[in-house]
């Protein structure tokens, strides 16, 4: 359970390096394009200090990468940033945290988990946290059949990495390797949306490179690969119920550190969020 809440933790402090970039220019699907390109040339560039043989891949475990770096961050990243686009931030949170439900139901049909009343729970009380800790309630954001079907495409995605990730640990792999090869295939799709005419020139600062860095290291690689080690030791329903602490730690970082106000939604949201840790 831990190493999915350091996941989750790692993920939730993401604004601290995307509110920077915002502010420098790059626009929300440049920076996720620019992360899955230079996570992929880290972790290329990490393999001389790692065992064995990383990069050997045999034909039968193509597919759960792929699955890992294409379905679920390539195409989580373009449905959740279409959906913000269309609506607001706190709507595509809310409909992003969907995810949980999908890695359950997902989890029950491939991996037979038990479908129990406790699970159930857990899953009503993450999805309701993220209700209150976005403040989508009365927010005025648009929930249009569009944004509908975008935002839980994006939970559908992201909830994939989950699978698929499951899928490629019964294969043998370990988590390297499958953080490793799920980001191979995710640079390499993100070299064709991202704009380099507007994000090549951002790249000549030292603070883009630090802020980036960050991204890399802090938000992608330390998360993922926790994430895919926590699949080996917990059910992947639960993992994704106890991972979805992210908007509880996004909300800290922003009464914190961007001195946002603080709300009793909020505050409401994140108890049923780390309740349904506990439940679940």
């Amino acid at each position: 359970m831990l190493l999915a809440l350091l996941a989750g933790s790692c993920w939730g402090i993401i604004s601290l390096f995307i509110r920077r970039l915002n502010a420098i220019g790059f626009s929300a699907l440049d920076i996720a394009a620019l992360r899955s390109i230079l996570t992929a040339l880290a972790l290329l560039a990490a393999i001389p200090c790692t065992k064995g043989k990383p990069l050997r891949l045999k034909l039968r475990d193509i597919w759960c990468v792929a699955g890992c770096g294409i379905l679920s961050i390539t195409l989580f990243n373009c449905c959740y940033f279409a959906t913000m686009q269309r609506s607001t931030v706190n709507v595509a949170v809310v409909l992003l945290y969907t995810s949980p439900v999908f890695v359950t139901l997902l989890s029950c049909a491939f991996f037979g988990e038990r479908f129990t009343h406790r699970k159930l729970l857990a899953l009503a009380m993450v999805v309701l946290g993220c209700v209150f800790v976005s403040g989508v309630i009365g927010s005025g954001g648009r929930l249009t059949p569009t944004v509908l079907c975008l935002g839980l495409c994006s939970g559908l995605f992201y909830a994939l990495y989950s699978i698929f990730g499951r899928f490629a640990q019964q294969h043998g792999l370990d988590s390297f390797k499958i953080t490793l090869w799920t980001f191979i295939f995710a640079g390499f799709a993100a070299l064709f949306y991202l704009n380099w005419g507007n994000s090549l020139p951002l790249l000549c600062t030292p603070l883009s490179w630090l802020c980036l860095a960050g991204l890399v290291l802090i938000s992608t690689i330390l998360p993922y690969y926790t994430y895919t080690a926590a699949l080996k030791l917990l059910q992947p329903s639960t993992a994704a119920i106890v991972v979805a602490i992210e908007p509880v730690v996004g909300s800290l970082v922003g009464i914190l550190i961007f001195h946002e106000p603080v709300s009793a939604s909020a505050l409401v949201g994140m108890v049923l969020i780390i309740g349904a840790m506990f439940v679940g």
